[in-house]
């Protein structure tokens, strides 16, 4: 099925970088990149279309005048179109444009008030599937994110310095990327571990592994078991050992799609691809906790092709090297703050390795486990 966006009478003005200078060497262009340190070379075409933005020039503009030096406007788009993706992906340009306030929504993740804008409600409403909910209180953002369309293509920015490109069935994965990574390089946490967490009687539950796991669909079993939902994929973890879930709607891929469209009947079922190739869709749970919780279970998953599930108790050693194992920081390493701290989590918390096949019959286990029956 092919997909059809909302357009915007909007139009996207894109400009030099602020560290990014243009010049010229016997003639021949150049653009030199402070951030990247590098100079790159640019053809006289090159160098016309880049002038032409720095002037201020809409695309449609530079696309006519093109056409004015003899370039057909299939020709010269292709040419714009492929060296603005250059000089986007290499940080040499940025947007400068205005966009409806319409179309906007804000929400709280890891103690950050982010704020979403998008250039139509077609962009919205694929990054509010990416959210539990929004909190639209008036305040400063800690993160603005602003997406808007380019050709076939959509720009975004405000995570970090610059903008960048992706296409539209991406859009959504790569914003909750960017989005997970700056906030684990925030100062708040000391790390953070591959885990989907939830809360049960005001103490957490990790469910630890790596993709394919089951961390998301045992993750919706417990939640449909009475658990508050805090995550899927990442917990960060504070000085003091507590755990904080990053609560972006549940990630699920395909074979779960026909289940969970019977099971919630409002579920948009918009589909996104992720950089991995994998094609998911996102199912946002009501309730969901934000905040830290000290832990009290560690369970580890061991997904296998059949059998019945099996809880095995973990001493606080082995719980605490396969901790090490799933754990990563900003810098890539593991301080000694965030050793005391995993060592901390580990003595408060009971932990287990969770071997097992079907998640409906694991809930169980778990469910007993937390209710003290195990």
């Amino acid at each position: 099925m092919e997909l059809v966006l909302e357009k915007s009478s909007a139009e996207v003005v894109l400009k030099p970088a602020v560290d990014a200078v243009f010049a010229l060497f016997d003639g021949q262009p150049v653009l030199f990149s402070a951030t990247g340190q590098k100079i790159y070379q640019l053809d006289q075409v090159g160098g016309f279309i880049w002038c032409r933005l720095a002037q201020g020039a809409s695309l449609a503009a530079v696309h006519h005048e093109m056409g004015e030096l003899d370039i057909a406007e299939p020709v010269a788009r292709q040419f714009v179109q492929q060296a603005i993706s250059s000089w986007i992906d290499r940080g040499l340009l940025d947007v400068d444009r205005r966009m409806s306030t319409n179309c906007a929504f804000s929400t709280v993740l890891g103690r950050h008030r982010i704020s979403v804008r998008a250039e139509n409600r077609d962009l919205l409403q694929r990054l509010v599937s990416l959210f539990c909910a929004s909190d639209n209180v008036d305040g400063q953002a800690d993160i603005a994110v602003e997406a808007m369309m380019l050709e076939d293509q959509v720009l975004f920015g405000g995570i970090d310095a610059g903008i960048h490109r992706c296409g539209v069935e991406a859009l959504a994965p790569t914003i909750k990327a960017r989005l997970t990574d700056r906030l684990i390089r925030s100062d708040r946490w000391v790390f953070a571990l591959h885990a989907a967490s939830l809360a049960k009687n005001g103490a957490g539950l990790l469910l630890c592994g790596e993709a394919g796991a089951g961390k998301s669909t045992l993750a919706l079993q417990l939640v449909g078991a009475g658990f508050q939902y805090s995550g899927d994929d990442v917990a960060l973890i504070e000085s003091d050992g507590t755990a904080c879930g990053i609560p972006f709607a549940l990630t699920l891929k395909e074979g779960s799609w026909e289940w969970s469209s019977v099971s919630h009947s409002n579920w948009d079922g918009v589909t996104h691809r992720r950089a991995d190739g994998a094609q998911v869709r996102y199912l946002p749970v009501s309730n969901a906790h934000n905040g830290s919780l000290p832990v009290g279970w560690i369970i580890f998953l061991n997904r296998v092709a059949s059998g019945s599930p099996e809880l095995t108790a973990l001493d606080q050693l082995d719980s605490m090297r396969r901790l090490i194992e799933g754990a990563f920081a900003a810098d890539g390493r593991l301080s000694t703050t965030g050793f005391f701290a995993l060592k901390e989590i580990v003595s408060g918390a009971r932990s287990f390795l969770l071997t097992y096949c079907e998640a409906a019959e694991a809930r169980e286990l778990l469910v007993d486990l937390c209710n003290g029956k195990a």
